[in-house]
C-alpha cells in the first residue's frame, strides 16, 4: 500500500528536480548534552544544559546540500504548497570490504545497514532545503530514503529529488484510494 501511495503522489508532481551532492552524508538528530553548575543571583544552585549535534560534519553537509540545491533549482520554482522528498544516500565503504589488492570483495554488501540511520540522514536533507526548495520542512508530506554503499570510484554522496505536488490532484488521488 505504501509503495502505491508514493507512486500515486509522484504522478501528482507539478514541479520536480533532482541533483547529486558529493561528500559523506551526515545524520541530524542525535545530540549530546553538556551541563554546567552555577549559582544564580539569589544564591540558588542551578544547572545550565547545552544540546550539541553529535555529527561534527553536519553543518558542512547541510551547507553543501543547500549550495547544490540552489544552483540546480529551476528559475520558476515555487516554495509554497506541499512537497515530496526522496533521497538515495551513498555511504563510504569500510576497508574490510576490500581485498589486499584494493579490489571490492565479491561478498561485500550493497545495502548500508549500520550506524547512520536513514531517517536522520533524511532529516538533515529536509532541514538543509528549507528556504531553498520550500518555506518550511513541515510542507514535506511524503519522504523516502535508502542507504547503499558507494561505488569506490564514485565516492559517497546523495542523490536528492524534490517534487512540488499539485495539491488538488494529490488530494483527489488520495481520496480515491480510500477503501
Amino acid at each position: 500500500m505504501t509503495a502505491n501511495l508514493i507512486t500515486t503522489l509522484e504522478q501528482c508532481s507539478a514541479q520536480s528536480y533532482s541533483f547529486f551532492v558529493a561528500g559523506k552524508p551526515e545524520t541530524q538528530g542525535s545530540k549530546s548534552a553538556f551541563g554546567r553548575a552555577y549559582t544564580d543571583k539569589e544564591g540558588r544552585q542551578k544547572v545550565a544544559v547545552a544540546m550539541v549535534e553529535q555529527s561534527k560534519g553536519l553543518y558542512a553537509w547541510r551547507a553543501s546540500i543547500g549550495r547544490v540545491a540552489t544552483l540546480m533549482r529551476p528559475r520558476d520554482w515555487a516554495t509554497d504548497g506541499i512537497f515530496m522528498l526522496n533521497a538515495l544516500f551513498y555511504m563510504p565503504r569500510p576497508k574490510i570490504h576490500f581485498n589486499s589488492k584494493g579490489q571490492l570483495k565479491q561478498d561485500a554488501p550493497v545495502f548500508h545497514s549500520v550506524k547512520g540511520d536513514a531517517d536522520k540522514l533524511l532529516r538533515a536533507c529536509g532541514d538543509a532545503l528549507t528556504k531553498i526548495c520550500y518555506d518550511d520542512d513541515a510542507l514535506i508530506v511524503a519522504a523516502t530514503s535508502m542507504k547503499v554503499f558507494c561505488d569506490p570510484k564514485d565516492g559517497p554522496g546523495a542523490h536528492i529529488r524534490i517534487s512540488r505536488l499539485d495539491t488538488t490532484a494529490a488530494s483527489a488521488m488520495m481520496l480515491a484510494l480510500k477503501p
